[in-house]
């Protein structure tokens, strides 16, 4: 090349500059990959998932936990033995946190994380499990170590 031009040397890893970068093109136009999802995530998409139900002849969306609830309320007024031995279990949490929302309406949140906690370690006593190692990934807890099925 001669001095007098002092253009850029094109080659193998040496684009020529006009076609380096494009204008509004990303250079990474596929971006990051998504990160694989821990059995929190998964149950909480799984739970709070909307499904439709008729009720009384009319069509509604409720979550998947709600429809999974009115099952076993269904099933207890039927006279299924364990469907009633499962809402009798969660009927002292449900009563806690109706107690508890009662004592807080003046302000405060709608939420209660110890109620919903206490309902969980019934459903984990249902299943026989250790609520610990059933629901560790939803705490934050445990990290290597998975629950026996």
């Amino acid at each position: 090349m001669s001095d007098d031009t002092k253009e850029f040397e094109v080659g193998y890893g040496k684009p020529p500059k006009a076609t380096r970068f494009k204008k509004g093109r990303s250079g990474n136009p596929k971006g990051r990959p998504k990160a694989s999802k821990n059995v929190g995530s998964m149950l909480e998409e799984v739970f709070f998932r909307k499904i439709p139900i008729t009720e009384n002849g009319s069509r509604r969306e409720v979550t998947m936990l709600e429809a999974i609830l009115r099952q076993l309320v269904n099933g207890a007024v039927k006279g299924e033995m364990r469907s009633i031995d499962r809402v009798l279990k969660l009927l002292p949490a449900v009563q806690e946190a109706r107690a508890a929302e009662l004592a807080g309406s003046e302000g405060a949140s709608a939420a209660d994380p110890g109620s919903d906690l206490a309902a969980l370690e019934v459903l984990a006593d249902m299943f026989g499990s250790d609520p610990d190692q059933l629901f560790a990934s939803i705490q934050g807890g445990i990290d290597d170590e998975c629950p026996e099925f």
